[in-house]
């Protein structure tokens, strides 16, 4: 919590308890004599706040530490009471008493004090380590899950390279030295793109633009043997999406349907919206899945952990061959807008944009694809 956050709460609870002082006064006292009475004790606990953050991040409650922590805590609230009820007492006897202070109307004063006040700042230490906790846990939530999604990229992108380099060794071995030279051009583009890139998400256009790279390799290395066709509604292109969300289903796709396929194979992107949602569908028409397999592989599982990291259970993920045959996978997450972009900007040919889309009871959000798993 930074200087600005304590002095505005210390500040509060100054006016609380100044109010609380002025009701127990029952008219016999104004609100200037009040806040003259909490407002300098309350700007000292301001200025005590590092000891108070010290304590708090070295006793958190950790499960193997929690009674150490709540004695820690409990006595530390009782000392900050005390010290807040003797610089009150103080601050009376000097300067607001009517009488020359004496030690009975010191200890009489202190005793009111206590009986009053005591349990308040108890509370209020409690309320401040609180709010400390709170605040501390959902910055270690945000690293978490930032440092889950970097692992998860970093997990993703030597699958990726590690693929295209095979696909450049299987292209030299084959003679082809103007394929290779495009490949290793793109794919430095490609690196530079995926290395530089640290946001978790991106504009959809951008995304787009890297699939584009990525799929102009694999049309190098297919020829005629792979198409490739978009559906891309134009106001979903300033849509966020996450980085590197399109390449791992486009390999899998590639991977499995063209490379493993002897005939023709085209792949297609869908991207609309409805309502408050995103949709996005990447089919393909080769084979399909395999039937009865279970395990996802790389791509497949880190799609679905970085979108449950994203957008929790806001998102759906799911995957299986289409009943005419070939294989679909479809996302759905909450649909959140940046700056505008030119459809123009998009690299591949575009065969239709739509303004509107119709999405049928077996389009993303709809029935669930057969559970068949890679």
């Amino acid at each position: 919590m930074n200087a600005v956050v304590t002095a505005v709460a210390c500040a509060l609870l100054a006016i609380s308890q100044s109010a609380n002082v002025y009701t127990f006064w029952q008219g016999h006292g104004t609100w200037r004599l009040a806040l003259a009475l909490m407002l300098p004790t309350w700007a000292l606990m301001a200025l005590c706040w590092p000891l108070f953050v010290r304590l708090a991040r070295r006793y958190t409650f950790a499960p193997q530490s929690r009674a150490r922590s709540a004695t820690i805590h409990v006595a530390a609230g009782f000392l900050f009471a005390l010290v807040h009820n003797t610089s009150l007492t103080v601050i009376y006897a000097l300067l607001l008493a009517p009488d020359a202070p004496t030690f009975q109307g010191f200890g009489s004063r202190f005793g009111t004090t206590v009986a009053y006040m005591f349990y308040q700042d108890v509370l209020a230490y409690g309320a401040l380590l609180a709010m400390y906790l709170a605040l501390h846990d959902a910055d270690l939530r945000t690293q978490l899950a930032d440092a889950r999604l970097a692992a998860l990229r970093a997990q993703l992108n030597p699958h990726f390279f590690f693929n295209t380099l095979n696909a450049v060794s299987t292209l030299a071995l084959q003679g082809r030295r103007d394929d290779v030279t495009e490949i290793v051009g793109r794919l430095g583009d490609l690196m530079r793109t995926a290395l530089d890139e640290q946001a978790q998400e991106v504009r959809l256009s951008a995304e787009l633009a890297f699939a584009d790279d990525y799929l102009s390799i694999q049309r190098v290395r297919f020829g005629d043997r792979f198409q490739v066709y978009k559906v891309i509604a134009p106001e979903t292109l300033d849509a966020s999406v996450p980085s590197l969300l399109l390449q791992p289903i486009l390999e899998n796709a590639i991977e499995y349907a063209v490379a493993g396929y002897g005939g023709s194979t085209s792949v297609k992107i869908e991207v609309s919206r409805r309502r408050d949602d995103l949709l996005l569908e990447i089919s393909d028409t080769g084979p399909g899945f395999t039937p009865g397999v279970r395990k996802e592989g790389i791509g497949l599982a880190n799609t679905r952990a970085r979108l449950q990291e994203l957008y929790g259970n806001r998102c759906r993920f799911e995957y299986g061959n289409l009943p005419g045959g070939g294989a679909s996978v479809r996302i759905s997450m909450p649909f959140h807008s940046t700056a505008a972009v030119d459809p123009t900007h998009i690299g591949l040919p575009v065969v239709s944009t739509v303004s509107q889309r119709d999405v049928s009871s077996d389009g993303p959000g709809g029935s669930p694809l057969p559970g068949h798993q890679m």
